[in-house]
């Protein structure tokens, strides 16, 4: 496959939710000390906790179910613009949106992440991951799936304007891509009224397990390595109709 330059900028932002995510191996659950360690780290910001329904489980119940094994159970909202969820054994920043950029998000990521050096009891990473979740209006002219790189034919018949919802994982390298494609689907926005469109989840993940200390020493440029992974990734798979709609610019 030919490379095909990333654009630099949308015009038409899609973009409607991102995590960066890791999992991480503990001798003892580790969300009780996070929040008073992440308060350390947030000086300056205004943070805000909030309790979410998985932590009224007990933890033997969460563990015994794998939907709820790394369910987060608090969230923290730094300045209106950053979101950390806690888990036992898991933890994640998100960026509220607006998007504000890669540069300003990573910076966030790698705090929070740091605050983990202070756990003695964590061992290994077990994965990282970064999902991207991507909305793309449907307009009267041309087929929903007409915007990705996706030939399915079921009984003779091509999918182009059909319900479809479509799971599946690619292995990219040392990149794992958990792919999530809804045709329909419909998004509501605070700025923008309801819209119908497509909806394309890329949650990109590293394949291998890394000792922590050693994930510490190389937290920057894994970060770099699966943000551009999944940014490569989500620009093959949309088509050239598709690229054209979120007006891209290469400058």
């Amino acid at each position: 496959m030919t490379a095909k330059p990333t654009p630099k900028k949308l015009g038409k932002e899609p973009l409607i939710d991102v995590i960066c995510g890791i999992h991480f191996e503990s001798d003892d659950p580790v969300d009780a000390l996070l929040p008073g360690l992440l308060l350390s780290k947030l000086a300056g910001k205004t943070p805000k906790f909030e309790m979410l329904p998985a932590a009224q489980l007990p933890q033997m119940m969460r563990d015994g179910n794998p939907d709820l094994k790394n369910a987060p159970l608090m969230r923290v909202v730094v300045d209106e613009q950053f979101s950390v969820l806690i888990g036992s054994r898991w933890l994640g920043v998100g960026c509220l949106m607006p998007y504000a950029g890669w540069l300003a998000y990573k910076p966030m990521i790698e705090k929070v992440f740091a605050v983990l050096a202070n756990v003695p009891s964590i061992k290994n990473v077990e994965r990282l991951s970064m999902k991207y979740v991507d909305f793309m209006e449907n307009s009267s002219k041309d087929a929903p799936l007409s915007r990705v790189q996706l030939q399915i034919d079921i009984a003779g018949r091509q999918l182009s304007n059909q319900v479809t919802q479509l799971r599946t994982e690619i292995i990219d390298s040392s990149f794992v891509h958990a792919v999530t494609i809804l045709s329909h689907a419909t998004a509501t926005r605070p700025d923008k009224p309801s819209s119908d469109g497509v909806v394309v989840d890329v949650d990109t993940h590293m394949v291998q397990t890394i000792p922590f200390q050693d994930f510490l020493v190389q937290m920057p440029d894994l970060l770099e390595k699966l943000h551009t992974a999944n940014k490569t990734f989500f620009f093959d798979l949309l088509t050239d109709s598709g690229l054209k709609e979120l007006e891209p610019a290469y400058e």
